[in-house]
């Protein structure tokens, strides 16, 4: 599926102005994965011209190896985020990068020589799309790490994001590591600072209606890497659930149907063990066999651990209803608080590297 127009732009008329990119990445304690990062940003075909790295006061050594690579990299700028919060380091990044396109990054991810390329020709045939991100490929270190991968992976799990698990090109809500036209990011006032997870689908959904449709391009690829323990997964699901409330406060229309099945799964389970134990014990007892074979089955389809896999999926899912649940509380009444405070500083570039 293409834009509208999109043969012709692509086949005739005056040659497309050649768009400037920029990267930002907020890090924190990440000295272990900056090598593989940095590798996989100079391995582009597409070299950007600039790479933001907002650090969160690490203490891991990740700031003072950045700033000796940075002393021999012109293109590399790294800038202080004293709030540690990832929304605080975006908003922190892009004001401080001056190109055309900003492509977000992760730490805990690699990308394909072509990523950037791909996208920036996409979004230059295409300047009616605000952004546009790249198909994710999940994977996992270590037993836990494979068994968790195989289930985020697949639909049951995450609900089936097109980006997670394989889809056509065209618009979504949101997409991995999103590359943003910059001045529909400074438009919107730049991420919302509570957003402590889920901060990139709550700008997406505003840029989507402001400033164009956000796309998924499946030629461009990356590789995420998941959790590696139980606890670490629980959390992470968690804090997914407990913000993606936030963002449904913010913006009501964007519930989706399938946002009810994990939170109905843990007040259906807990209010039967509750009311009805006997029921209730039945009902859990069901649930765990079901969905423990299913990420059991997964797992093993993929060559991980098998009893990891049926362990990992039941986690997956009350952890998110969970989170979900107490978000819906806590967030009642929420407004939006964008990062930015104007629009104005599209015009204007600040060097934050300073700053306390």
């Amino acid at each position: 599926m293409i834009a509208k127009g999109a043969d012709e732009r692509s086949t005739s008329g005056p040659a497309k102005a050649q768009l400037s990119v920029g990267v930002i990445i907020p890090v924190r304690n990440e000295r272990k994965r900056l090598p593989v990062l940095l590798e996989s940003l100079e391995l582009q075909n597409l070299r950007p011209s600039e790479v933001v790295i907002a650090d969160g006061a690490s203490v891991d050594g990740s700031r003072e190896w950045l700033e000796e690579v940075a002393s021999t990299r012109p293109w590399l700028r790294v800038v202080d985020n004293p709030a540690v919060v990832i929304p605080s380091a975006l908003n922190l990044a892009i004001t401080a990068c001056d190109c055309d396109i900003v492509a977000r990054m992760d730490a805990h991810a690699e990308y394909e020589p072509e990523y950037l390329e791909r996208i920036v020709e996409f979004l230059t045939e295409h300047p009616e799309i605000a952004g546009a991100g790249g198909a994710m490929e999940t994977v996992g270190d270590g037993s836990w790490g494979g068994a968790i991968a195989a289930q985020l992976r697949r639909p049951w799990a995450m609900g089936g994001a097109r980006h997670r698990v394989g889809g056509d090109a065209g618009p979504v809500d949101h997409v991995f590591c999103t590359a943003y036209r910059r001045d529909a990011v400074m438009g919107a006032g730049g991420w919302d600072r509570h957003m402590l997870a889920n901060e990139d689908a709550e700008l997406d959904y505003r840029i989507r209606k402001s400033a164009g449709e956000i796309w998924l391009v499946p030629t461009a690829r990356s590789t995420w890497r998941t959790r590696t323990s139980p606890r670490a997964l629980a959390l992470q699901m968690w804090r997914y659930g407990y913000f993606r409330a936030r963002t449904i406060h913010l913006h009501p229309d964007s519930f989706k149907t399938r946002h009810l099945a994990p939170p109905a799964l843990v007040v259906g389970l807990v209010g039967l063990l509750l009311l009805r134990p006997s029921k209730g014990i039945r009902a859990a007892a069901l649930y765990l066999t079901a969905a423990g074979a299913v990420g059991a089955l997964s797992a093993k389809r993929d060559g991980a651990s098998p009893w990891r896999g049926g362990v990992a999926l039941p986690i997956v899912h009350m952890s998110w209803g969970g989170g979900l649940l107490a978000g819906l509380i806590r967030h009642w009444g929420a407004q939006s608080e964008p990062g930015l405070s104007t629009p104005a500083h599209a015009n204007s570039r600040v060097d934050l590297s300073s700053q306390e």
